[in-house]
């Protein structure tokens, strides 16, 4: 251990000393140089920003529980700001964290009182300058939510001398028995004390530690790396290079081969008609081969993947976990041997000897990859998940697989919003007591719960919607439960759809009408509720490992290439929805409006990623209620709240990384009423207004529009029964015009191909009559014909050149000259002896 984050942490500490009196040109450098790391900095539910900081506070920015990569990245910006000249930590195990959901040394602005921030500060630069802080540290007893985290920040500041009472080092100190806690404040004198003991220890060799910070770690390792309060399990573990890889395997379709699998000590894979694997030295030859024999099933990068995988990158001594469907684990075995091709079975040749150790079924909250085969080595989470799923928690004595249980876990908005108030990851500590002091109901089912147990977060009146899924940290210790939140679900399930359904009509929470806290839910009810949410939410909680390289790259030249627009053009466009964040492409029908929509997203993200795309089309009954949020008739004859697409997308788009843009494309946007559709929107789209949360109208709620989503609607300027787009939407939408790309480089590259005269003979017909148009002072340049009813032409027959002109072509027409039936005819004439 190098702890590389001494240095730079001391030296840290010595250069935030200059903000001691004017904190402001912190504040402001942290939230505009640090966004997307900074969330939880903020004075309110709404979100607010702080108006002032302390020194614990900022370092915690870094020593949260997120991952090391992340907190390499914010040390390199502070770095930079403050001329750190030590080198940026590689290293940060044994480091105590704060738990993501009380990421601060002070509270929100309602919950501080004057002198907070100031005894923080006098602190901090009492230790830093190495002058006595015993009055300034007692100073900090009972306010508000100070308690051991003062140590980790001294810690963090002077390792030399002060040590860090972590939920690590405080089972060590115990075991040692140097102290016990009562989970309240720690008076300076008995901190003192301890450190004095541990001193005494470490000196006289009893403790193979030198210092507070190789105690700490070796605390840190002796856990598991890992502490039921302090920290979460896995996360922000660095492991050293493993010596085995983990898999996710599925015995054929819905774990058909499975029997066999057992019978015979082996793991099996199909595509047998690409013969034995051995003789492929490449991926990509792999590929080929798959596409070859397999043209029309499954996707040929994910399937070769699989392949290549069983074949060249497995290796004796992996582990493999065993998976039906997408919830359910069965098995759990060790490989046992190389790759052998064996000719003499019927199907599945490709196999692999396995001792599989462990037989059943276990249940899964989350969503497996689909893929036949899946190395989940890098994630170590979801790897501990697994083991954790079959061999139970051997921390906590609890088994997670035979003994789980479920739980209905209701917030009130009104003092707590598992939706709003509780982050992704992080922890929340729901108290068995109210406000007034009364116990929740039901009582006993917080002495019930364990580690591991699954928990359903419901949000009351007026939400009314299951609204995340969470997992029990800990037993509780009489005052509160500890949930962590494992997934955020972006399509709510209404309570209506709980009320009315059959298996759950008698459960707890149906029978008490959601009036009380916690409720069971039996294994029936609990595999009900998660059916209803994944029909709303079928994504897997863990990124599948591929999810990158199937996102095939995009450049400019390939949009260049696909849409028929010319260099300056697209750059001008390029440049036009980066800097406004919304655009309009308006044009003439067939100029490929929306088909240049997407490839503009791809464009800018650098790749075909269509997870971080949406697309809708308005209409004249396209509400705000549809678009954002609002209320829904239920089958009782009441209501529930929904929230919109746009919502949705904004929320996914805010919980990603702030630098990956993401893009809303709306289709005839002039067909939907956009004032009502919009709402208080128009004002949060403007690029000035992004991330500057405003009240909306339906929630009690600060929501803003993340700088990172790129607004493109499309609209046809022939359409001439609709009224001119609204002023106000107007002016907050940059338009561009679309002309047909006919006589573009790419599309005489691709028109030549067909090596066709007739087909060349077309084109030059349609160019000239748009000229025609253009010139027609009652039509103008929008209603020029599209080169996209000329696109994606498999043969340059005539027989389909005939009918483009006829059925597609001539109607138009008709409705642009319906009043010249003359000029109808001799242009229908033109159109017609092009194919003569």
């Amino acid at each position: 251990m190098n702890y590389t984050w001494i240095p730079f942490y001391m030296e840290f500490a010595q250069k935030l000393l200059q903000f001691r009196l004017d904190r402001k040109p912190l504040i402001d450098w942290i939230y505009n140089n640090l966004k997307g790391h900074v969330k939880h900095l903020k004075d309110a539910h709404d979100g607010r920003r702080l108006p002032d900081i302390d020194p614990f506070t900022v370092f915690a920015i870094i020593n949260r529980q997120i991952t090391y990569d992340r907190k390499k990245e914010i040390c390199k910006r502070i770095k930079d700001f403050l001329k750190i000249s030590s080198d940026v930590p590689q290293d940060f195990s044994g480091v105590p964290e704060m738990n993501n959901l009380l990421s601060a040394f002070l509270g929100y602005g309602k919950d501080r009182k004057d002198g907070d921030i100031e005894r923080l500060w006098k602190v901090f630069e009492d230790a830093v300058l190495d002058k006595d802080i015993k009055d300034d540290y007692d100073a900090l007893n009972g306010q508000f939510v100070i308690k051991y985290n003062i140590t980790f920040g001294l810690f963090w500041i002077r390792p030399d001398k002060y040590l860090a009472l972590d939920g690590n080092n405080r089972e060590k100190l115990a075991s040692l028995n140097i102290a016990s806690f009562n989970g309240m404040f720690v008076p300076y004198a008995k901190y003192e004390d301890i450190m004095k003991k541990l001193d005494a220890k470490m000196q006289s060799g009893e403790i193979d530690c030198r210092n507070y910070a190789e105690f700490s770690h070796a605390a840190y390792i002796q856990n598991d790396g890992t502490s039921m309060r302090d920290m979460p399990y896995a996360i922000g573990k660095q492991p050293q290079e493993p010596t085995k890889s983990y898999w996710l395997y599925s015995p054929g379709e819905k774990a058909s081969k499975w029997s066999s699998c057992i019978d015979e000590g082996l793991m099996c894979i199909g595509w047998d008609a690409i013969g034995d694997l051995a003789q492929f030295h490449s991926r990509e030859d792999m590929r080929t081969e798959v596409k070859k024999h397999y043209p029309t099933e499954g996707s040929a990068v994910n399937d070769s993947l699989a392949v290549w995988q069983f074949s060249h990158e497995m290796k004796v001594g992996d582990i493999v976990f065993a998976k039906k469907g997408m919830y359910k684990i069965i098995g759990r075995g060790v490989v046992t041997s190389d790759y052998i091709f064996d000719e003499n079975r019927n199907e599945f040749k490709h196999i692999r000897k396995v001792k599989w150790t462990n037989l059943g079924e276990w249940d899964t909250v989350w969503q497996n990859p689909m893929k036949t085969l899946t190395n989940i080595t890098s994630y170590t989470d979801f790897v501990e998940k697994l083991n954790q799923l079959i061999d139970g928690d051997k921390k906590s004595g609890n088994s997670i697989n035979t003994d789980k249980q479920y739980w209905w876990l209701t917030g009130s908005p009104k003092y707590w919003s598992p939706s709003m108030d509780w982050d992704l990851g992080s922890d929340i500590d729901y108290t068995l007591y109210n406000e007034k002091g009364n116990k929740r109901r039901v009582f006993k089912h917080f002495y019930e719960a364990k580690p591991g147990d699954i928990v359903i977060a419901y949000e009351s009146t007026p939400v009314l919607q299951i609204v995340a899924i969470g997992q029990v940290v800990s037993e509780t210790d009489g005052e509160v439960l500890y949930v962590r939140k494992q997934e955020e679900l972006l399509s709510p399930v209404p309570y209506s759809e709980i009320l009315n359904n059959p298996v759950l009509k008698e459960s707890e929470p149906v029978m008490n009408r959601c009036q009380g806290s916690l409720f069971q839910l039996t294994h029936d009810e609990f595999q009900e509720v998660m059916r209803l949410i994944r029909e709303r939410n079928p994504e897997p909680i863990i990124d599948d490992q591929e999810q990158r390289e199937k996102h095939v790259p995009y450049s400019d030249e390939d949009f260049l290439n696909d849409v028929y627009m010319d260099a300056h053009q697209f750059q001008s466009l390029k440049s036009l929805l980066n800097r406004k964040k919304n655009v309009i492409l308006q044009g003439a029908p067939g100029v490929g409006k929306t088909f240049a929509a997407k490839r503009l997203a791809y464009a800018i993200m650098g790749e075909m990623d269509d997870e971080r795309i949406e697309q809708i089309q308005f209409h004249q009954n396209y509400s705000y209620e549809d678009f954002m949020m609002g209320y829904k008739p239920n089958e009782d004859g009441g209501f529930y709240m929904r929230t919109g697409v746009f919502y949705n997308f904004c929320k996914r788009a805010a919980a990603s990384d702030a630098d990956k843009p993401f893009f809303f494309i709306i289709d005839e946007i002039n067909r939907g009423n956009l004032s009502k559709i919009f709402g208080e929107l128009l004002q949060l789209i403007e690029n000035d207004y992004r991330d500057k949360p405003i009240k909306l109208s339906y929630r009690d709620e600060k929501f803003a529009v993340p700088s990172n989503v790129h607004i493109i609607g499309m609209m046809n300027t022939a359409d001439r029964s609709l009224a001119m787009i609204d002023y106000a939407l107007r002016r907050r939408f940059s338009f561009f015009d679309m002309a047909p790309g006919f006589e573009t480089k790419e599309f005489h590259t691709y028109v030549s191909q067909f090596a066709d005269t007739k087909l060349n003979s077309l084109v030059d017909a349609v160019i000239e009559l748009n000229k025609t148009i253009a010139a027609d002072e009652s039509l103008g340049k929008g209603f020029c014909i599209g080169h996209s009813y000329l696109c994606n032409l498999k043969s340059a027959d005539t027989t389909v050149l005939k009918s483009i002109v006829e059925y597609d072509i001539l109607p138009m027409l008709r409705e642009y000259w319906f009043d010249n039936e003359d000029k109808f005819k001799e242009e229908t004439q033109k159109l017609r002896a092009s194919l003569a």
